[in-house]
């Protein structure tokens, strides 16, 4: 029993019954290690005193111990579950399971066995009396250790399995665990048969709980017994290290926080409280170390709610993945566990705590000095004069957004910001925009003592990113930022990802025309066969054929016109239950049933974006040269009342319409729109370009703004 791989089953399972004596039917298992009776003698002696500590412990935890039985008749030892009853200093009394009772007189006790899952240790049994409900037995003057095992196994319960190989596929139950190995009892499923399987050959493995997947993975069988109807199978999970994600050229950091927070979860497979260090933690995951012969933790193995706690207050809670297992001498043992999703709030904690740790001025706190916020953006010009005239008139409504976006908990909004001494040197904000996408806005800095910010910022957003888009309860499918072309500071980071990428379809750059409108426009009536309708479906493929030719970018995924999103929470939902507003209305002009333009009419509450990206209505022209401006400004004039302001922001697309049609645009800006199934070129992309010296970067930006 030295050796992992001896598979000694002495965990006994109520359901099998045997044949005891004459007919009598027992939950019991036939014993079939006679080897190590015989090796009795030459076995570890444990005293007397070390076996009444173990057996008041068993008594006082209701833990099940084995009895082994003899049959005289058939010459055959049997094992069944018991329980100790009473623990006194002059013997034991053992209880017979329910299920057992009567046991027949001729069935003889011959020896306690108590397993632990580690060792075995074996008493003689000196029956002192025998009665229908079990017997009692003088407690021994010692005890025999029989074996040790290098890892304890665990009895499981109500763990499903699920093996497949070649087309040969059985079904049953979870056993025992280690991790190492496991057992399992499979039945074969209708028109299959055992004969198919190659015990040479690889299983791919299912593990449920409650339909819910714990482990799925290539096993190799390394042993088994049974006939063609069930069998017992031991498998051994092939290869110690998995790869949940796509490797990266970089290594995402990797901190060591102290005091260390700790993972604190019910183990998937024996539902036993289980708590280990955290030894180092990153964005996307973390490291823990346990002993090897206490281990608990097996390669592929998903945990369900896992808690990252902080000092025991602190809670956050995650479903986990551990992908590799690597011996670190001495009998240690580390894991490393990807987080597999994890929801908003819970994530911007685990930012906080993991910028904070880096850089004390690193920040992504739920709670802001709403004053030393309002003086940066005024300072760093982030609030010019044009965009104030814009606001102030609802600028109440506005400071009370932010406040509530800033000073309580909410799952919608993630701040960033550089501080020293209570003032901001930096700051960038990532919220969710539409359904299943998210926008990065507030992007500003100044300097700290002669040190540029901004790359600082910059790279924790980015690592922010490296971990959310992940994460599916976060929804994040897109990520947003728009930027005006002649800022070359996000022109180099997001407009330069986009266009070394060259694949609109992956990372898409759509130019808009920005224009202030009146709300106050009386509504004309439309020329002859104009009308102005809800956006339908039917007007969608004229919609899609125009954005493929023009741009071929990512807008319309993120509109997500005529989709729903099954099962969950609309984001307007979401955005009232935090006491915010965001919607969306999307209406089509058409003449004689031919599409012209969309338009997109955005509603938020006041200020949530401070350009109004999401207070505005974004015009998407689809026959530019078919739409004189006065029928758009018709359509606009049945829009803009919906308005609280004097002037509401249009983004029109295509950028040259206005301009074409006579009109003077206010400005351009960007939409830079990444997918994230690209988060991993993004964020390769960005750690090229953030690591360039300052240097490098003032004589970038001289050549972009000084003519040669």
């Amino acid at each position: 029993m030295g050796e992992e791989r001896a598979d000694h089953h002495f965990t006994v399972d109520a359901q099998r019954l045997q044949p005891l004596g004459e007919g009598v039917l027992l939950p019991s298992r036939l014993f079939r290690h006679r080897e190590l009776l015989q090796s009795v003698p030459h076995a570890p002696v444990i005293k007397q005193k070390g076996l009444i500590q173990t057996l008041h412990y068993l008594h006082f935890s209701n833990a099940p111990v084995l009895v082994l039985l003899t049959d005289p008749k058939h010459e055959e030892n049997f094992l069944i579950q018991s329980h100790l009853e009473s623990c006194t200093a002059r013997e034991i009394r053992c209880r017979w399971p329910q299920e057992a009772i009567p046991v027949p007189t001729n069935i003889t006790p011959l020896n306690l066995i108590v397993e632990d899952g580690l060792s075995l240790v074996l008493l003689p049994i000196r029956v002192i009396d025998r009665y229908e409900e079990g017997f009692s037995f003088a407690i021994p003057e010692e005890g025999r250790l029989l074996g040790k095992r290098r890892v304890r196994r665990h009895v499981c319960r109500g763990i499903d399995v699920v093996l497949i190989q070649n087309g040969f596929a059985a079904r049953g139950e979870l056993i025992d665990f280690s991790p190492m190995a496991f057992r399992v009892r499979v039945h074969p499923d209708t028109n299959s048969s055992f004969v198919w399987m190659n015990t040479d050959s690889q299983c791919a493995i299912s593990l449920y709980a409650n339909e819910k997947i714990l482990f799925s993975g290539p096993c190799r069988c390394i042993r088994q017994n049974g006939g063609l109807s069930e069998r017992e199978l031991v498998f051994s999970p092939i290869g110690k290290e998995i790869r949940r994600f796509q490797k990266r050229k970089t290594r995402t950091p990797r901190l060591r926080i102290t005091p260390p927070l700790f993972a604190n979860f019910a183990h998937p497979f024996i539902q036993k409280p289980i708590q280990r260090d955290i030894h180092n933690l990153s964005f996307a995951g973390f490291s823990v170390e346990e002993t090897a012969e206490e281990g608990v933790l097996m390669p592929g193995m998903i945990i369900p709610s896992l808690e990252i706690r902080d000092a025991g207050v602190l809670k956050m809670t995650c479903d986990a993945q551990v992908i590799y297992r690597r011996k670190m001498g001495k009998g240690r043992v580390r894991y490393g566990l990807a987080i597999l999703d994890m929801d908003f709030r819970a994530y911007r904690q685990l930012s906080h705590i993991m910028v904070h740790a880096g850089d004390p001025q690193a920040c992504f706190a739920s709670e802001l000095d709403m004053d030393a916020l309002w003086e940066f953006f005024f300072d760093t010009g982030f609030i010019y004069p044009k965009k104030y005239h814009m606001l102030q008139s609802c600028r109440e409504e506005f400071k009370e957004t932010y406040r509530k976006l800033y000073r309580e908990d909410q799952k919608i909004e993630a701040h960033f910001t550089y501080q020293k001494n209570g003032r901001i040197y930096g700051h960038v904000s990532i919220f969710r925009a539409y359904q299943r996408a998210w926008m990065v806005h507030h992007l500003a800095a100044r300097p700290l003592y002669g040190k540029h910010t901004g790359l600082t910022v910059l790279k924790n957003i980015l690592r922010f990113f490296d971990g959310l888009y992940r994460y599916p309860s976060i929804r994040m499918d897109h990520m947003l930022f728009y930027f005006r072309p002649e800022n070359h500071f996000p022109n180099l980071f997001f407009g330069g990802f986009a266009r070394d990428l060259g694949n609109q379809r992956a990372c898409s750059l759509d130019l808009f025309a920005y224009m202030s409108h009146p709300t106050d426009r009386p509504q004309d009536s439309f020329p002859q066969g104009w009308q102005l309708t809800d956006f339908e479906t039917s007007h969608l493929p004229e919609l899609e054929r125009f954005y493929r030719n023009s741009s071929g970018g990512l807008l319309l995924d993120v509109l997500r016109l005529g989709q729903t999103d099954d099962g969950n929470e609309t984001l307007e939902e979401v955005y009232r239950r935090h006491g915010f507003l965001r919607q969306w209305r999307t209406f089509a002009l058409l003449k004689e049933q031919s599409l012209k333009a969309v338009l997109v009419v955005n509603h938020s509450s006041p200020g949530l974006n401070l350009s109004e990206f999401l207070n505005n209505i974004k015009v998407i022209v689809t026959d530019p040269a078919g739409l004189p401006w006065e029928v758009l400004s018709t359509a606009l004039a049945r829009l803009t009342p919906e308005f609280q302001t004097e002037i509401v922001p249009l983004l029109i697309y295509p950028a040259h319409y206005p301009s074409e049609q006579g009109l003077k645009v206010d400005k351009h800006y960007l939409l830079w729109i990444l997918d994230t199934q690209y988060g991993k070129e993004y964020l390769e992309y960005m750690e090229r370009k953030t690591t360039i010296t300052l240097r490098f970067l003032v004589k970038h930006l001289l050549r972009k703004i000084v003519p040669k």
